[in-house]
Order: structure tokens, then C-alpha cells, then sequence
């Protein structure tokens, strides 16, 4: 017979509980002992001279050095450029398909390692939504000083998506269209109160623990694709991080808050992108977001695939996402008679081409 725990005392353990938690967190912050690792160590003092963006490397204002991959156009001469911010844990290399796939349809693509992630310094340390929010700013900057004219778009997976989100809302951010696959906006207001629970005791009593190992959320096991090839792939890449630190996870929730609020003032052209499949962010999250997106705004193209999941372009269907995303890109390109007339009748031919196709999987886009 199970040990049956009466009300008042569980609510009195929990009361005795936070109020150490509390205690503790206190005399961490100011008898300067600490449970926290030391900051780690940064290139920052190394550049100061502003942003600046070469071959294989974006440095943004403080100095920091992203790692940065680039696929030009086939033909040399690309008429749009998109500027790809990669997922949680991973790095700029996930869009090698997305990047090939696209320089075939001469549209240069840029991706770089996010702060934490892939190549750069302290990888596994969260360095702030802001802060990355601003690089993305001044990177699409410093490209449009280089290509003056040339249309721009950016593309987040997962975390990307909530950068990319945080950066159009709170930042200088412009940019010819957004490209969301599966953003992460799993904030607290979607998260049941003992996740909340739990993430806010361990964030602030043992931030420095790593936590993970698979794939997994609170816990569960989850399936992030059904190509079970490029999963076996990514565990066995060494600049795929697998396992998080707390207080990593604790700064990516506070990312996903912000993002999930930037939805409602979302305006500019937007294609976004879910898999009905999708475990990391489920369905009830996703419907969430598309509820808080605004009414009136008709710019707001969204694909759903049925056999979808949340590393769509992984997937085994990820050639009908590339497909889509090249199709909404040159779409726009068209469409967008006020920047680009001169260039418009450069894509009609295109576009026709297309139109029987697009027809097609109109019955996948609800806008």
C-alpha cells in the first residue's frame, strides 16, 4: 500500500523547501560563495574595432568570433541572400543541404555558429537572447553595406526561430522576409507549473549541472526526426553539444518568453513552417503562437506538413521543405513591386514556370 502524504504536510515540505532554496540563492549572491561555474573566457578584448564580417568569420561589436559557412550561387551572380540561424545545441552545418539546395537556384546562403554553439569560445555557456538577437542585427547590417540593394532574408530553426523573432521586435532588425522552421516559443505560459517548478529550483541551486545526454525534454524521450541516418550523424558529431547546462536551459526558456510575446507584433513577410509531428514543440504550443499572430497581418504564409517533425530539414521529406522555402523566396522576389521593380521582370518567366506547381501545394499553405 502506497504512503499517502495529507495536503498540509506536502504543502509545508514545499514552503521549507523554497524557503532554503531562497536562503541559499541569497548567500550565493552576496557572501560570494557561489555554486556557478566562472564566466568563461571570451575572445571580446581581442577586436574592438565594431562588427565586421570576412570569408569565414562574423566578429560582432564586442569582439566576439562566430564561425560562419557560406554557399554561393552555382552561377556566381545571386540575386537574394538568406542568413541562417541554426537550433539548440547545434551549429551552422545543419543547413549544408539547405545551403547546396539553394545555391542551384542561385540564392547565396550564410549561416554562422551562434554564441555557445559550434565553433565559438565557452561552447555550452548562455550568453543572453539580446546579445544574440543584436548579432543577427549587425550581421544583416554589414551584408547590406557589402550588397547594397541585394534582397535579404533570414531563416531560424528551433532556437533560431525565437532569435530571429526577438531580433525583428526588439532590434534595428530589416530584412525582405523571415523564414521560421518549428521556432522555439515554448515559453513558461505553455509549460505546466512543475516544469516551471523544477527549472526555477535548479537554475538557482545547481545551474552548473549538465543535464541531457539524448533526446529528451523534462524527462520524456522524444523523436526530433524520422531520418534515424542523420540522428546517428549529429550523436556522433563532436561540435554537436549533448549535454546542457542548466542555467543554458534556464536562459533558453527566458529566449522562447520573448519569442512567443514577439509573435503578436510580427509584420514583416513570413513563412512559417511546422510538422505535425513535431515532440520538441507540440502542437498546443505551435497552435499557441499561430493564435497570438496578428489577425489583420496577411503577409503570414503557414505550411504544415502531416508527416512532419521538428528538424524538418532532416527529415525524410526534406526535399518538399526545400522545395517550399525556395519557391516562398522566389515568390517573394516577384511579388515585391516596390524595392525590386527593376528585377521583378528578371523572375516572371520563373514564376510562371512555377505556377502550376505552387498550385499544387496550395492545399498545404494556409495564410
Amino acid at each position: 500500500m502506497l504512503f499517502k502524504v495529507k495536503k498540509p504536510f506536502l504543502f509545508l515540505f514545499m514552503f521549507l523547501f523554497m524557503c532554503a532554496t531562497a536562503a541559499i540563492h541569497f548567500i550565493s549572491d552576496n557572501l560570494l560563495w557561489s555554486f556557478k561555474s566562472s564566466k568563461p573566457d571570451t575572445n571580446e578584448n581581442k577586436y574592438r574595432s565594431g562588427p565586421l564580417l570576412t570569408k569565414s568569420t562574423f566578429i560582432s561589436a564586442d569582439g566576439y568570433l562566430h564561425p560562419l559557412k557560406v554557399w554561393d550561387a552555382e552561377n556566381g551572380k545571386h540575386k537574394a541572400i538568406v542568413v541562417c540561424l541554426h537550433g539548440f545545441n547545434d551549429y551552422s552545418s545543419s543547413f549544408k543541404s539547405l545551403g547546396k539546395y539553394l545555391s542551384t537556384q542561385n540564392i547565396k546562403t550564410i549561416a554562422y555558429d551562434q554564441r555557445g554553439f559550434g565553433g565559438t569560445d565557452s561552447p555550452g555557456y548562455w550568453h543572453g537572447g539580446s546579445v544574440m538577437a543584436e548579432d543577427l542585427s549587425s550581421l544583416v547590417a554589414l551584408i547590406k553595406d557589402k550588397e547594397e540593394d541585394m534582397p535579404v532574408f533570414v531563416l531560424g530553426s528551433s532556437m533560431g526561430g525565437g532569435v530571429v523573432l526577438k531580433a525583428l521586435s526588439t532590434t534595428d532588425l530589416i530584412v525582405d522576409g523571415a523564414i521560421l522552421l518549428a521556432p522555439a516559443v515554448r515559453g513558461r505560459v505553455v509549460m505546466p507549473w512543475y516544469q516551471r517548478t523544477t527549472l526555477w529550483f535548479a537554475a538557482h541551486v545547481i545551474p552548473w549541472v549538465q543535464i541531457g545526454g539524448g533526446a529528451s525534454i523534462a524527462g520524456r524521450t522524444i523523436t526530433p526526426s524520422d531520418n534515424i541516418l542523420a540522428l546517428r550523424k549529429m550523436r556522433k558529431d563532436p561540435m554537436i553539444i549533448k549535454k546542457t547546462i542548466i542555467s543554458t536551459a534556464w536562459g533558453l526558456v527566458n529566449l522562447m518568453d520573448d519569442a512567443l510575446l514577439a509573435s503578436n507584433e510580427l509584420s514583416v513577410n513570413t513563412l512559417l513552417l511546422y510538422g505535425a509531428k513535431d515532440e520538441v514543440i507540440p502542437p498546443y504550443v505551435m497552435k499557441r503562437m499561430m493564435d497570438s499572430l496578428p489577425k489583420e497581418s496577411g503577409n503570414i504564409t503557414k505550411i504544415i506538413y502531416d508527416d512532419g517533425y521538428h528538424m524538418l530539414l532532416h527529415d525524410l521529406q526534406a526535399e518538399r521543405v526545400l522545395f517550399d522555402i525556395n519557391l516562398w523566396i522566389q515568390d517573394s522576389l516577384v511579388t515585391n513591386t516596390t524595392k525590386y521593380k527593376e528585377k521583378k521582370t528578371l523572375h516572371v518567366s520563373l514564376s510562371q514556370k512555377w505556377n502550376n506547381t505552387y498550385k499544387l501545394i496550395r492545399a498545404r499553405i494556409h495564410s
